[in-house]
């Protein structure tokens, strides 16, 4: 997770009152992408161990909520959805093709809830 996810994260933070500020996370955990996957899961763990280990943002810890995107639009665009309406995050994060990036992009920027792209790229033939 980068040092611009980190910031993101404690400013958006900083209008929630509890004590556990939950980001959502839509990786590909399986499918043709979960090697990057894996990796992007590794780095946000290591980011959200340290900042929770040093009292978190503002006194709320973090907590990563995850959805298997299987790099695959119809899944992303549900599990983004799902963890906006449902789990009620206050970010969502993750990535691997750039249609997925776009598309998680397009459902939170509707429910007005900030996405960042970790890792997207596009293959051509």
């Amino acid at each position: 997770m980068s040092k611009i996810t980190l910031v993101f994260v404690f400013l958006w933070s900083t209008y929630c009152f509890s004590k556990e500020v939950k980001i959502g996370f839509n990786y590909p955990e399986t499918g043709p992408y979960s090697v990057q996957g894996l990796d992007q899961l590794r780095a946000a763990q290591i980011a959200i161990d340290e900042i929770n280990a040093q009292g978190g943002i503002l006194g709320s810890k973090i907590k990563l909520v995850k959805r298997d995107s299987k790099s695959d639009m119809a899944t992303t665009r549900d599990n983004v959805i799902d963890l906006i309406e449902n789990e009620k995050v206050k970010m969502v994060f993750g990535g691997s093709s750039s249609s997925v990036a776009l598309i998680a992009g397009n459902e939170s920027a509707k429910r007005k809830i900030p996405f960042f792209g970790t890792l997207t790229y596009q293959a051509f033939p």
